[in-house]
């Protein structure tokens, strides 16, 4: 099985060729990777080490039939929302994914991977349409895209416009631009062999959205702290994270502290295709490190204890995630302009 992370690995089984992600099960189909979950094979054990500069995860897997079972094993990598995209500016938004300078070890010895990108719209692989299409998924690569769209008729336009394959969302009136999103997994093949545990290692640099200021001002949270908004929902921020941020971020007086700017860092990893494995996941270990003592850190995980003063742990066993992390780092920096 393969499983995909936001960013680990997943694996995935072959007959048809299957994939899975956070390290989970799935196959290759026309125009993409599916998902599925695998009932012969279960994760012993997940050990993920989670910090702005680096991902670790290492897995222990167990085939509990009576044979070999090959999968293709998948790596998934976060969507990039594409859609929301300046037309101009995506090729530069588009993440150079050789940066993440990502290494798997199988048994300790290394293993090649294959790139594979998958368009989207609202979640459904939608390749095999491009190829009728004849469109490149990595439409930006190909330098006379824009033109073709250009000179499609009107009502080419409305029907691919309905379709969901172009949006008229942020060009000029009467023109288009793709309405897809991508996402890429590294691929590989794996043979799990009867009865005898095999273990598989990930590495590699996390992409960082980041942000200078904050909705975690005083002033904005009645906003940003709603419980439908994205502070509570995606991070979990509660209110011991809010005092130790108002400690650096404003004077005994009340007023903001000029001296000091926030800075906001977020990653993710895609946890919940764990759950696709035999049964659940027999022993999860998580560590998150936030680089450095000042710096704060919320994500949505219970039981997590501090055990230095830059990291976090917990283990769970017999556990089954349901939901993806996603990490919140917030330094109060010196300011240039500050008196």
């Amino acid at each position: 099985m393969t499983r995909m992370l936001f960013w680990p690995l997943a694996l995935v089984a072959l007959a048809p060729l299957s994939v899975s992600a956070n390290d989970t099960e799935a196959h290759i189909a026309m125009g993409g990777l599916i998902f599925e979950q695998n009932d012969q094979i279960s994760m012993d054990s997940e050990d993920l080490y989670l910090s702005l500069d680096t991902v670790r995860v290492r897995y222990s897997y167990t085939n509990h039939s009576d044979r070999p079972i090959t999968l293709l094993v998948a790596f998934p990598l976060p969507d990039v929302p594409l859609e929301d995209r300046d037309p101009e500016w995506i090729e530069a938004a588009y993440p150079d994914w050789d940066a993440i300078e990502m290494k798997t070890l199988v048994d300790g010895k290394a293993a090649g991977l294959m790139r594979i990108d998958i368009a989207k719209v609202r979640g459904v692989d939608v390749g095999t349409r491009l190829k009728q299409l004849g469109w490149p998924s990595v439409f930006w690569k190909d330098p006379g895209f824009a033109d073709r769209l250009k000179a499609l008729s009107a009502d080419e336009k409305s029907a691919l416009v309905a379709e969901g394959l172009l949006t008229t969302d942020g060009v000029s009136d009467g023109d288009v631009r793709p309405g897809w999103t991508i996402s890429t997994s590294f691929v590989r093949t794996q043979t799990f062999q009867p009865g005898a545990p095999i273990t598989v290692e990930h590495s590699y640099r996390p992409f960082q959205g980041g942000s200078v200021a904050s909705g975690l001002d005083r002033e904005f949270r009645g906003d940003t702290l709603d419980p439908s908004g994205e502070y509570a929902t995606r991070y979990c921020v509660d209110q011991a994270f809010l005092r130790g941020y108002d400690r650096k971020r404003y004077l005994p007086s009340g007023r903001i502290d000029d001296r000091v700017i926030p800075l906001e860092n977020w990653i993710g990893y895609k946890l919940s295709p764990g759950a696709n494995w035999k049964g659940r996941i027999g022993r999860f270990r998580l560590s998150v490190d936030k680089g450095y003592p000042d710096r704060l850190v919320s994500l949505c995980m219970d039981g997590l204890t501090k055990v230095s003063p830059t990291r976090f742990e917990v283990v769970k066993t017999d556990y089954e995630p349901d939901r993806d992390l996603d990490l919140l780092f917030v330094a109060l920096l010196p300011s240039e302009g500050g008196q």
